[in-house]
């Protein structure tokens, strides 16, 4: 007689779920390793040479030669970049900009229009945890009110197109957020663009991370271009990955062209390699974001009213590979 036979059913049961979970796993980590080369993108990528880049710093601090400038010229016409998000770093708690620079950023705004006229430079504006001095509240109507005065600044004294809020970490339903989004239209100069950072849709709002579609809806409607920072989403498989990304296509392109019908959408995708806990680079790299992004483009749901393109975290991150999956998955 079989022995396993004799053994009690508890045991049994044991066994097979002890198998039952060993063979998921295996499973799991098949999938994790294969699935990024025997899966290609599929569908034509929706690009309508509308999109975006992040730059560093240093282009705010001056800190470039007119060899540089050419330079960024090119690979932003080359990438077809129609916006490029100029760090201009943070703000203090008091709603001031820590960092004023108008003489270098009037040389780079001036510069820039001259060597790439179709692009939009818009000054990219952090606001969020400060080390050691805590949280910007939003609550507070003063620092409201010169933080969007300051946005104002950067268009007027230093020649930007607009500017770009990216509040960090924004809760779901934030209302000093929309109030800070109210206000900055208000006091933009008529003509400049506004574009916001936004966190990413998730199946279910974590605590603080991710917004739900109706919040979306409502920040769209202050502004003219929503930016996901598709990255940074904690996940692990490659295929969670690109189907996250496909639901940020979809998902916050119908919900932004119902707060804005005029409202455009770029999902970010990511150039970096080292990160956090919440980046993990097998899963979350330019091949496995455009994949996404593309059957998103290619899901019936998506308002493609609303889509533009993609933007790219970041200039200075990026390799050569990089730009050749750029140019292959979405360019051609």
């Amino acid at each position: 007689m079989d022995g396993s036979a004799q053994l009690p059913k508890r045991i049994r049961r044991r066994r097979w779920f002890g198998l039952g979970i060993l063979l998921a796993f295996l499973l799991l980590a098949a999938d994790y390793l294969a699935y990024p080369s025997l899966s290609p993108a599929v569908g034509r990528s929706g690009n309508l040479g509308e999109n975006g880049l992040w730059l560093r710093y240093s282009w705010y601090f001056g800190n470039w030669s007119n060899a540089d400038l050419a330079g960024l010229a090119q690979r932003l016409q080359a990438g077809q970049i129609r916006y490029a998000y100029c760090h201009v770093r943070f703000i203090d708690a008091d709603g001031r900009l820590h960092f004023k620079k108008p003489a270098e950023a009037r040389r780079l705004t001036s510069g820039l229009h001259r060597a790439a006229p179709a692009v939009k430079l818009l000054a990219w504006i952090y606001a969020g945890d400060l080390p050691g001095k805590g949280r910007i509240d939003l609550t507070n109507e003063a620092v409201r009110k010169t933080m969007a005065n300051e946005a104002a600044w950067l268009v007027k004294a230093c020649g930007f197109d607009g500017v770009q809020w990216d509040y960090e970490i924004c809760p779901d339903g934030d209302q000093g957020h929309l109030r800070l989004l109210e206000e900055t239209r208000a006091a933009l100069p008529k003509g400049a663009f506004f574009s916001v950072c936004t966190p990413m849709w998730y199946p279910v709002v974590v605590g603080k991370y991710g917004w739900s579609e109706a919040y979306f809806t409502r920040v769209a409607a202050t502004c003219d271009q929503l930016v996901v920072m598709g990255y940074d989403s904690a996940m692990i498989l490659p295929r969670a990955y690109v189907w996250l990304m496909r639901q940020q296509t979809v998902r916050i392109s119908r919900a932004a062209a119902l707060g804005n019908p005029h409202g455009q959408v770029l999902i970010g995708i990511p150039s970096y390699k080292k990160g956090g806990v919440s980046h993990h680079v097998h899963a979350e790299n330019i091949r496995m974001a455009l994949k996404g992004v593309r059957e998103g483009v290619a899901d019936p749901r998506a308002d493609l009213t609303a889509f533009r393109g993609v933007a790219i975290f970041a200039d200075y991150t990026m390799t050569e590979q990089d730009r050749g999956n750029y140019q292959a998955l979405w360019l051609h």
